[in-house]
């Protein structure tokens, strides 16, 4: 079988990508297409790119119903600098394809022009063959030119189909992803509903305020966090990092911790039940947390002894974002309310939290914790007694 790999950052995924897939498969010149959203970045600085696992799933939601085309997470996986000669390597090794299958780079044509300069360029060719598209606009002389050099010079053939133009940029639509969204030309309707849903591309973007030290542990615990969770709970666990780190800058919190607590905060919540229980049991003892609140003490733990987490305001902030605790630190408090009402949650009574999020955490709280008060009335249940504490003593201090 002839296999297009199609690899990029995908930040964000738009119709030119999309352009590219359809172009490769109608050209006859590859039977599928392979498309890798870029893991961890070899030349661009990390900083600059969206977290890899919002693209990852950004670019499958994209490409759901797109016809011999599939999303592959191999550099989700190793959690290394993405070099395409490793990832060519990694398809083969892993059985994501087989021996048989010829494999053609794809790549638009400009890229021919750099091609040299790749790293281990040589390496590359051994396992795939270079396929790009040309559009309108593109000088097809020179590139074919280039292509006659590269053969020359690395005793290879190159392949080329046309695609329809697509004027769009990722940075054009990065800048411009503050307003609403409603160019159709430029992304796909998926890519649109996704990054309304999860608050992407935001002017003020909070992770760029943390530290690079802290930013490394992010995108490291982001690999972690892959295997271990499901994709949906991967990316509400991203939207509480963000927002954390948003209301932390907001209300004169640390950032840095404010992140690491958001992005943990679940992360003991798919473990098996009893791997939770023995976890929680480290740290609360004489009786064993409901099912719903035991992930945030084994988070606690489970963050300490997997994750390396020594600083115990994020242990705390991971342990006490369900019911919260009498007197919350303004961590705790930060991460109690993201968790509520990261930009992903849909309940009917957020617009209030939200509002007073904006300029009060103390008020944004405690509107937060009438909201659970009444659910929970509706239910016939009562709030934790913990929970009760923390809203009798806000209410009074709250004009203090």
């Amino acid at each position: 079988m002839k296999i297009g790999i199609y690899g990029g950052a995908f930040d964000p995924f738009h119709n030119g990508h999309l352009s590219m897939i359809r172009g490769a498969i109608a050209s006859k010149k590859v039977d599928r297409v392979i498309v890798i959203p870029t893991g961890m970045p070899c030349f661009k600085p990390a900083r600059k790119m969206t977290l890899s696992p919002y693209r990852f799933y950004m670019t499958k939601a994209a490409l759901k119903d797109e016809p011999k085309c599939e999303v592959c997470d191999i550099e989700q996986v190793f959690g290394e600098p993405s070099y395409t000669v490793t990832t060519l390597r990694n398809l083969r090794s892993k059985k994501i394809v087989s021996d048989k299958d010829e494999l053609y780079l794809m790549c638009g044509s400009d890229i021919l022009f750099e091609f040299e300069s790749w790293y281990q360029p040589d390496k590359i060719l051994e396992q795939a063959k270079l396929l790009c598209a040309l559009r309108p606009g593109i000088d097809e002389g020179q590139a074919k030119n280039q292509a006659e050099h590269i053969e020359e010079v690395f005793d290879t053939k190159v392949k080329f189909f046309h695609i329809d133009g697509v004027e769009v940029a990722s940075s054009r639509l990065r800048a411009a992803a503050d307003d609403d969204w409603s160019d159709e030309e430029a992304v796909p309707e998926a890519v649109r509903t996704f990054i309304k849903c999860h608050g992407l591309y935001c002017e003020d973007a909070p992770l760029m305020h943390v530290s690079d030290e802290t930013y490394t542990l992010l995108m490291r615990h982001c690999f972690t966090l892959f295997h271990e969770m499901s994709g949906k709970r991967l990316l509400h666990s991203m939207n509480v990092c963000v927002l954390s780190a948003r209301l932390a800058i907001r209300f004169g919190a640390d950032p840095d911790k404010c992140a690491l607590a958001g992005l943990l905060h679940d992360c003991a919540k798919e473990l098996p039940e009893q791997q939770q229980i023995d976890l929680a049991a480290k740290i609360i003892h004489g009786y064993i947390p409901g099912k719903q609140i035991l992930h945030s003490p084994a988070g606690a733990v489970y963050a300490k002894e997997h994750y390396g987490i020594e600083d115990q305001e994020i242990l705390d902030a991971i342990q006490f974002h369900t019911i919260g605790r009498e007197i919350m630190t303004t961590t705790d408090k930060i991460v109690y309310l993201a968790d509520k009402i990261e930009p992903g949650r849909d309940f009917d009574d957020l617009t209030m939290i939200r509002r007073y999020a904006e300029y009060d955490l103390n008020a944004a709280l405690i509107e937060c914790y009438c909201a659970i008060k009444e659910s929970f009335a509706k239910k016939g249940q009562q709030i934790h007694e913990d929970t009760k504490k923390s809203l009798a003593y806000l209410l009074a201090n709250r004009s203090q």
